[in-house]
C-alpha cells in the first residue's frame, strides 16, 4: 500500500473512531426520598450542540439517557425543597459533575450532591482525580461562603469580611490546582474541559499568549477533538482581531429591515458592540456606553450595535432598544445561519464584547468595558 494512503487511511479510521456515537444511561439511587418529585437536569455537549435532559425522582430514583460524540463533561442539578433550605435559603439546588464516555452510569448516595459516580473511561477517572486534589479547597470555599451570607444576614460587617478573604483565598487555591493539572495532563479530557472554561473575552483579549501557549501543549488527540478544533479556532481569531488587524466587513438588517455595512462607517471612529436583550451583562453596560456616545457623537464617533438575539426574536431587540433609550445603529442577526457567520468572523464566545475600529477600519482596542471605553475615546479624540 502506497504509505501516503495508508497515512490518510489511518487519519480517517482515527477520525470516525473519534466522532462515533455511544449511547450512555444514567441510573440514580438516592436514599433521601424527600426529594421525590423534584427533577434531575443533566447538561453536556454532543457535538457542537448543547444538550439538555432531565428526570423525575421517583422513590429516589432517576433515569437519563443518551448519547455523546466523544468523552464530555457533563453538569447534573436537582432542586432542594423549601422545606430542606432552613439552614442555608440560599441554596436552591445541589449540584454535581461527571465526565460521560457512553455505556452505564450510577450515580448512588443520600443526595445528588454527595453522591458516588460511577463511569466507565479515563475522562471519567482523572475527573474524580483531580476532585481528589480539589476537595480540601473546594469545602473550605464552600463553607465560608455559606458563613459569609450567614454574616451578611447578621449584618456583621468584620465577620463578613474575614470570610471574604478565606472564600477568595480558597477560589485563588482552587485555580491553581486546576492549572497544575491543566498544565501536566495534555491528552486528557479534563484539560480540555478546563480549557475551555478558561477561554472567555477577557482571557482572550488579555491573554492571548497564555492560551496559545496551553493549546501548543496539548497532546495532538487532544487537538483533533471537536473542543480542540474550537479553541483553535478562537485563540486563532483573537489574534486576528487583535489591535493593530483590520476589521472584517459584514452586513446586517436594521429594526426597519435596510441592510447596513461595517464598511459604511469608514472615515469615522465606530465602536462594534456586541449585545442581546436577553444579556444582562450587556444591558449593565449600555448606560456606559451612552455616556461616551452623548459626547463624542458629534466627535467622529458612532457606535453600531449588534445584537445577538434569539432566532426570529425581533420584538425582544426593539423593546430592548427602547427601553434602554438607545440613540445608536443597531443590527441583529435574526436568522440561525446569519448569527453563525457574524459570531465566527468576529469570534464571540462570549457577550458583552466589543471592538473599537478607526476611520481606515483597523482594530485599535478590543472588549472596552465601564469607563475604559470613556478613557480610550478621551486619549484618541
Amino acid at each position: 500500500m502506497n504509505k501516503t494512503i495508508g497515512l490518510l487511511l489511518v487519519s480517517s479510521l482515527f477520525t470516525q473512531a473519534l466522532y462515533a456515537q455511544k449511547t450512555f444511561q444514567i441510573k440514580g439511587d438516592l436514599q433521601d426520598t424527600a426529594r421525590d418529585g423534584q427533577k434531575v437536569s443533566i447538561s453536556y455537549y454532543e457535538g457542537a450542540s448543547k444538550m439538555y435532559k432531565s428526570a423525575v425522582i421517583k422513590d429516589g430514583k432517576f433515569t437519563i439517557d443518551g448519547q455523546v460524540t466523544e468523552p464530555t463533561y457533563a453538569a447534573m442539578s436537582t432542586g432542594i425543597p423549601a422545606a430542606m433550605r432552613k439552614e442555608n435559603p440560599w441554596v436552591m439546588s445541589e449540584q454535581t459533575a461527571l465526565f460521560i464516555e457512553g455505556g452505564d452510569i450510577t450515580v448512588t448516595g443520600k443526595t445528588l450532591e454527595g453522591a458516588v459516580i460511577k463511569a466507565t473511561g479515563k475522562a471519567q477517572a482523572d475527573y474524580l482525580l483531580l476532585k481528589k486534589q480539589l476537595k480540601p479547597f473546594a469545602d473550605r470555599q464552600r463553607d465560608s461562603y455559606n458563613a459569609m451570607l450567614h454574616a451578611v444576614v447578621a449584618k456583621d460587617t468584620v465577620e463578613r469580611n474575614r470570610l471574604k478573604v478565606i472564600n477568595e483565598r480558597s477560589k485563588a487555591q482552587i485555580d491553581s490546582v486546576e492549572v497544575a493539572f491543566l498544565t501536566s495532563h495534555p491528552a486528557s479530557y479534563v484539560t480540555l474541559e478546563l480549557f475551555r472554561q478558561r477561554v472567555n473575552a477577557i482571557s482572550l483579549t488579555k491573554e492571548k499568549d497564555k492560551l496559545s501557549a496551553w493549546y501548543k501543549a496539548l497532546s495532538a488527540p487532544m487537538k483533533q477533538t471537536l473542543i480542540g478544533k474550537q479553541l483553535n479556532e478562537q485563540i486563532s481569531s483573537a489574534f486576528k482581531l487583535a489591535p493593530g488587524n483590520p476589521s472584517r466587513d459584514f452586513t446586517l438588517k436594521d429594526t426597519l429591515g435596510n441592510p447596513i455595512a461595517l464598511s459604511s462607517f469608514r472615515g469615522k471612529y465606530v465602536l462594534l458592540d456586541f449585545w442581546a436583550s436577553w444579556c444582562m451583562p450587556c444591558r449593565a453596560e449600555n448606560p456606559a456606553i451612552k455616556k461616551a456616545y452623548a459626547r463624542f457623537k458629534d466627535k467622529n464617533f458612532e457606535v453600531l450595535g449588534v445584537s445577538l438575539e434569539r432566532p426570529g426574536d425581533r420584538k425582544a431587540w426593539v423593546a430592548a432598544i427602547q427601553k434602554d433609550e438607545l440613540p445608536w445603529k443597531h443590527v441583529a442577526p435574526l436568522e440561525v445561519k446569519e448569527r453563525d457567520d457574524v459570531t465566527k468572523l468576529y469570534g464571540i464566545t462570549s457577550i458583552p464584547m466589543n471592538f473599537l475600529i478607526d476611520p481606515n477600519g483597523k482594530i485599535i482596542a478590543v472588549y472596552l468595558r465601564g469607563e475604559e471605553l470613556m478613557k480610550k475615546l478621551e486619549e484618541i479624540l
